[in-house]
């Protein structure tokens, strides 16, 4: 079901997709590439891996003013994965004019784990799902993960998302706010958990791709490499994990439940005209899946208990059109 030809008619590769940033070697060096984007990564590898080579993980996060939340979130994450013992990266993308790429540049300098990619004012295209796309282009992960920077989606909860895509029981896995082992305390106020609840309702009823995930507008989760491979995205705002369940289709996918905590530092990107991008986005959505609606497949429920929270980055970028 995943090669339909009208989702997939006159879509390249991810690899030689021509539009985004590409990793800048030898590593440690700085450059400023046509598309406007600055790359940026430390020396070295987690694990010794070959410089501009593969590694067996990729996490992507994309910041906007999130500078406070940096060096925990580097931390937690290191101390979360290192019994794991896999070859990881942590690639941040960063739409920022403030000092966070400072301070994701002081991160690179003690772990050699981190790189960066600084996206410019003008040239930002897609919002936050933008700039995860742009993490996928340059991500050298088998397995692709994506977390916000806030640490409302906990880093210790990432093991057990992770889990299932590396073993290939699955070729996609998100986090679920909503299971019972999970929670929504990071939804402040009864407004706030009211409009998730209308969404995802929203959503279910209009994407029925979107019904496979118990949460379908988060944004924690993983996939294959794969599964990306070939796939032209269109993103539009911050609900990238909808965009890549109705554009690619993964054959097998799973919900793991996680405590969404409550933002420690810096606001919410989330206002009016996110709002709005979203419901044009989730109507051409809707339209792309009526030309390929797959049949619910049986979900791997992986659980993962409350985890200590952090916060969450819903990047405000661009203006309301979205190529």
């Amino acid at each position: 079901m995943r090669d339909s030809g009208k989702l997939r008619r006159g879509l390249s590769p991810l690899a030689s997709e021509p539009a985004g940033p590409r990793a800048i070697e030898p590593i440690g060096h700085t450059a400023i590439e046509p598309s406007g984007h600055t790359a940026l990564s430390s020396p070295g590898g987690p694990r010794s891996q070959p410089r501009g080579g593969r590694c067996a993980l990729s996490v992507v996060v994309p910041t906007r003013s999130e500078a406070p939340n940096v060096a925990s979130l580097v931390s937690r994450l290191t101390t979360a994965l290192r019994p794991i013992g896999l070859d990881w990266e942590l690639v941040f993308i960063d739409d920022s004019d403030d000092g966070t790429p400072d301070a994701i540049q002081e991160a690179m300098l003690a772990n050699a784990a981190v790189r960066l990619v600084h996206r410019a004012r003008g040239a930002r295209p897609g919002g936050l799902g933008g700039a995860v796309s742009t993490g996928f282009q340059v991500a050298r992960g088998e397995v692709i993960a994506v977390m916000d920077a806030d640490l409302q989606h906990p880093p210790e909860v990432l093991e057990a998302v992770i889990a299932p895509v590396l073993s290939g029981e699955a070729e996609l896995v998100a986090g679920n706010r909503y299971a019972w082992t999970g929670g929504t305390s990071g939804l402040a106020g009864w407004w706030r958990h009211l409009v998730s609840w209308a969404c995802k309702a929203l959503v279910h009823a209009l994407v029925p791709s979107s019904r496979r995930l118990a949460d379908p507008l988060g944004g924690l989760f993983a996939v294959r490499r794969s599964v990306l491979e070939g796939v032209a995205l269109q993103p539009c705002g911050y609900k990238i994990l909808l965009e890549v369940m109705v554009r690619c289709q993964p054959s097998s996918v799973g919900n793991v439940g996680f405590n969404f905590a409550l933002r420690q530092a810096g606001r919410s990107k989330a206002d009016l005209r996110e709002g709005l991008l979203f419901l044009r986005h989730v109507g051409r959505l809707a339209a792309a899946d009526r030309g390929d609606v797959v049949a619910p497949l049986p979900a791997i429920l992986a659980s993962a208990g409350p985890a200590p929270g952090g916060s969450m980055s819903t990047t405000v970028i661009g203006d309301l059109s979205c190529s």
